[in-house]
């Protein structure tokens, strides 16, 4: 009997060493003057880089339109719009997504709140963007596309679209999560800033994966 529960008691652990902590990262989409043509009517396409390890799978699940009229990404507005949310590696787009069904574990209310899951068969160094209504590759790696502007799907005609992405890793290890930003700043208080990276999770899924 003892051995049993023994037995139970590991597997559990075991099953519970496989799925880290979430790790939690908030920005905004917003009009940038990407193409240098003195105009700020390309719209920026953010882009969060990261490293996983042979075999995890990461369940990314974004957050873009406040329409329960609650400021749930703490930066001060309600704001709204259509995610397209597309995963890279290098120059390549592995998978992309418009809509979803599954969005809704992190507080989201409407399917335009893209999410998907994905199981990395290698090692390295990976990429994931957010984007208003779809885009191609290119626009993707470069980070914006030319001559569009943002729509706020709340009505608000805010030039900016706050998002949260929920990245969660299960049969392996996700580290190294950055922002990567192309320069140019959103207006305060809608920053680019990183919230919650959730390090100690990050560290504790470095530790199980040893």
């Amino acid at each position: 009997m003892f051995k049993k529960v023994l037995l139970a008691c590991s597997l559990a652990l075991s099953t519970a060493a496989t799925l880290a902590a979430p790790v939690v990262v908030n920005g905004a989409i917003h009009n940038i003057d990407g193409d240098h043509d003195g105009l700020v009517d390309d719209l920026k396409i953010s882009r969060v880089a990261f490293d996983v390890t042979a075999g995890t799978t990461v369940f990314f699940d974004s957050m873009v339109w406040e329409a329960t009229h609650v400021d749930l990404n703490g930066d001060g507005f309600l704001t709204g719009f259509d995610n397209y949310m597309a995963l890279f590696s290098g120059g390549s787009m592995l998978t992309a997504q418009d809509d979803s069904g599954i969005t809704y574990g992190d507080g989201s209310v409407h399917g335009y709140d893209s999410a998907y899951s994905y199981t990395f068969a290698n090692a390295g160094s990976y990429m994931i963007s957010l984007g208003q209504l779809i885009y191609s590759a290119a626009d993707g790696l470069q980070g914006f596309q030319a001559d569009r502007a943002f729509f706020d799907y709340e009505g608000n005609n805010d030039s900016f679209g706050a998002w949260r992405l929920t990245m969660t890793a299960s049969n392996g290890s996700l580290s190294n999560v950055t922002a990567l930003d192309d320069g140019n700043r959103v207006p305060e208080p809608a920053s680019l800033a990183l919230l919650g990276l959730g390090l100690a999770g990050l560290a504790a899924s470095r530790r199980k994966a040893r």
